[in-house]
Order: C-alpha cells, then sequence, then structure tokens
C-alpha cells in the first residue's frame, strides 16, 4: 500500500457519488487529500467553508492510511475500506455534524454550530456585533437592537467532527483589534469543542466595522 496511486483508485473505487452543501462533488474532494494535495486549495475552496471543512476532516481521516503507505509494512487491505465507509457515512447528510457514540449517532446542524460561534464571539470584551462573513450589509447597520431573526448567523461548514467558521465582526473604538481578534478566535474554538464536541475548528475572523461608543 506504499504507491499513492493505489490509494486514490481504491477511494474512487469505494465511494459512491456524493456532494457537499456547495454543490462541490465529494469524489474530487477525496482523491485531492489521498494524493497529499489537500492544502493546495483552488479559488473555490479558498472561499468555501464547506470545502474547506471537507478536506479537513477527509485529511484527519486520511492520515492513518498515509503514515501506514509511508511504511514498507503493508497496511491491512480493510484499513482503506474502512475509511472509506466511514467518509460515506459522513457525507450521507451534508450541513451537519456527526459523531458516532455507544448510544447512536449525534447530528448537528450546521446553522446550529454557526449560532453558537456568533454568540460566543459577541462575549468577547470589545466586540460590538459578530455576523457571518458573507453579509452583504454594513455591520455598523446591526448595532442597534434588531429582531434577532433578521440577523445573519455565522457562515459555519460542518462535516464529521470539523467546523470552519468565517465571521465578521465590528469592535469598539479604541481597542487592540489584534488582540479582539484573537481573543474572538480562542472563545469560539474553546465554545464549539466544549459545547458540540467537535474535534478541528477553525475560526477565520474579519473586523469589517469600529464603531465608536458614543453611538449607544
Amino acid at each position: 500500500m506504499n504507491d499513492p496511486a493505489e490509494s486514490r483508485k481504491a477511494a474512487n473505487h469505494l465511494l459512491s457519488v456524493g456532494k457537499l452543501a456547495c454543490g462541490a462533488d465529494v469524489d474530487p474532494l477525496l482523491e485531492q487529500v489521498a494524493d497529499g494535495s489537500g492544502g493546495q486549495l483552488n479559488a473555490h475552496q479558498r472561499d468555501c467553508v464547506h470545502c474547506r471543512a471537507a478536506i479537513g476532516e477527509f485529511t484527519a481521516l486520511w492520515d492513518p492510511v498515509r503514515e501506514l503507505a509511508a511504511t514498507p509494512v503493508p497496511a491491512p487491505a480493510e484499513l482503506t475500506a474502512t475509511v472509506i465507509r466511514r467518509i460515506r457515512r459522513l457525507v450521507h447528510d451534508v450541513g451537519y455534524t456527526l459523531q458516532i457514540t455507544d448510544g447512536g449517532a449525534i447530528r448537528i446542524a450546521a446553522c446550529i454550530v454557526a449560532v453558537l460561534a456568533r454568540d460566543s464571539a459577541r462575549l468577547v470584551p470589545g466586540v460590538r456585533v459578530a455576523f457571518g462573513r458573507s453579509s452583504h450589509r454594513t455591520l455598523g447597520a446591526f448595532a442597534g437592537d434588531g429582531p434577532l431573526g433578521q440577523r445573519p448567523a455565522a457562515a459555519a461548514g460542518v462535516l464529521g467532527r470539523t467546523a470552519v467558521v468565517d465571521l465578521a465582526v465590528a469592535v469598539n473604538y479604541g481597542m487592540p483589534v489584534q488582540d479582539v481578534a484573537r481573543d474572538i478566535q480562542r472563545q469560539v474554538i474553546a465554545a464549539l469543542h466544549h459545547g458540540l464536541g467537535l474535534q478541528n475548528v477553525t475560526v477565520n475572523v474579519t473586523v469589517d466595522d469600529v464603531l465608536d461608543n458614543a453611538a449607544d
């Protein structure tokens, strides 16, 4: 099993066609990871939380295959099939996390991940508002108290126990912006780890606005 081409061939043979929430096919993503090119993102993948979450999860799942392939000892014949079966189960319900426990399966919708990420970010001192990076409105326009249902959540891509979250925030004038952004990352990662049981979490923070306290 020390031939990467054999790994890719096995992946293509065993994985049935599936799509992510963004419409991307799963097969090319798995082949990209099996080929060792998971870090070489194309233009769509760089801006797509769904693809980045899938690549992160597939990479974590494929690591045992890669490690064994690097040794002269042949990998167990059933290892690749086991990994592929797990991936097939993951992509059965795109847009949901998946955790298998002794009591059964636990699935959590991406919108729940997004809301928890947003609400956790808003608890960081200095943060006025926190929304999905894809919001087309100016963050300052959301600073007032509006109906929660009218406020966009964070953009979140999830698969298995991996999540990629894009947050856009506005901070109070005079706050150390870099420190606030790092605090947001730490806060959100901890919340998703402990609150939802996610293992691999990436939080991208974009500071889009600085608001004067006098505007309150």
